[in-house]
């Protein structure tokens, strides 16, 4: 067979857990043939001497249910060997909807994942309402990468309840069962799984929780049993695990009901073994048979606050939600002052922060992205000095 390419002498890496080696990469009608020393010369070669070579990396917990409808280049993944995306995490995404509720699933997404609302309202087509029609939207697009979607859980919600399942209310038996069918049927028309949220990270731009924060164990479990019925797709959940117990059975539950595979985030945001409930979570349902998975992140998270961005360090404070709709400029000059400074400092006490202010860092112009000096809060307010040192990092903007 006539070899399409030739890559020549990488250091390939091929995720089987064998050693690095030198060798060049074969490779005819979209396959590759061979990998070792090869012979043939290819229609196209590459000389990839110093480079690595490895196979495309699947990042399975993307964001780009927004920038896939308007862009072909899922940038930053596509620059970074990422070959397919995985996207609708965390229940938040843009399908289904009725055209009252785009604004509010812009405001989910803006606020979970401070993708700028500007952006998505000018970049959203909102050529769809069904989650088969979002899919087929997509498909009608080209992209550098493969991409994959999820049925998002905010967005069922609020197309089954409206405003009550914004606000968090409980659903009925005949909406938990429309929840089911609406879930099933993307599924059916292609999309990857189901995605949920239970952490009070997740807020919209307005600051409130996510629709799906405290969703009934009957809910959860009664639309993990309509995916089921489809022999197919995959659970995925974010969580805080206030109650580790109770929250961990749900999980098992909606396995046991669906029968399908569950994936959970795992991190830990401050010192402690807390994460050991969740390996122990991971532990029981091996042991029951059901395949149960986390998600670990390859690098600690950071998230870049500022004035100008979704969320800052002071936007959960009275004075500083005062003057949140004023120009930047206004909102410095105001926040400048003494009298404002004062009232900060003693609302910074009763910590209405997003973020304990030890683990906040001046970031610097230039961006300096490991702190290396202790962090003093100056002014009327309290002075944080942490233990040690701890590093800054910028999120992908996809993400």
């Amino acid at each position: 067979m006539p070899l399409d390419l030739v890559i020549r002498s990488g250091t390939v890496i091929d995720g089987t857990r064998s050693a690095p080696r030198t060798a060049d990469v074969a490779i005819a009608g979209g396959h590759i043939v061979e990998v070792g020393t090869v012979g043939a010369k290819g229609q196209r070669e590459i000389d990839a001497d110093g480079a690595l070579v490895a196979p495309g990396f699947v990042d399975i917990h993307t964001h780009y249910d927004g920038q896939a409808t308007w862009d072909e280049r899922l940038q930053p993944s596509s620059g970074h060997g990422v070959t397919t995306v995985v996207s609708g995490n965390c229940g938040v995404g843009f399908a289904p909807v009725r055209p009252d509720d785009r604004e509010t699933l812009v405001e989910l997404m803006e606020g979970v994942e401070d993708l700028p609302g500007t952006v998505l309202h000018e970049g959203l087509s909102w050529e769809w309402e069904t989650i088969a029609d979002y899919l087929d939207a997509l498909e009608r697009r080209r992209y550098d990468i493969d991409i994959a979607a999820q049925v998002c859980h905010g967005p069922v919600r609020l197309y089954v309840m409206g405003q009550r399942g914004a606000d968090r209310e409980p659903a009925s038996p005949e909406e938990i069962a429309e929840m089911g069918r609406l879930t099933a049927e993307g599924i059916r028309a292609g999309a990857l799984g189901f995605t949920t949220s239970r952490t009070l990270n997740h807020r919209t731009s307005r600051g409130a929780p996510t629709p799906t924060l405290t969703a009934a164990r009957e809910e959860l479990v009664g639309i993990a049993r309509a995916i089921g019925e489809t022999g197919r797709g995959v659970l995925q959940v974010v969580s805080d695990f206030s109650d580790g117990d109770v929250e961990g059975e749900t999980l098992l539950e909606m396995m046991r009901a669906s029968g399908r595979p569950l994936s959970m985030s795992l991190a830990q945001a401050a010192p402690g073994l807390g994460y050991r409930s969740r390996l122990d979570l991971l532990d029981t349902a091996q042991a029951e048979g059901l395949a149960m998975r986390a998600q670990v992140a390859a690098r600690a998270v950071g998230i870049l606050l500022g004035l100008q961005g979704s969320l800052n360090p002071l936007s959960r404070t009275p004075s500083y939600q005062a003057i949140a709709e004023l120009p930047l400029a206004d909102q410095a000059r105001i926040l400048s002052g003494t009298e404002c400074r004062q009232r900060l400092g003693a609302e910074v006490r009763e910590r209405h922060l997003p973020f304990p202010l030890e683990h906040i860092f001046e970031l610097g112009d230039p961006p300096r992205l490991r702190a290396t000096a202790r962090c003093q809060h100056r002014g009327q307010g309290p002075t944080v000095r942490p233990r040690r040192p701890r590093p800054l990092h910028r999120p992908p903007v996809g993400r």
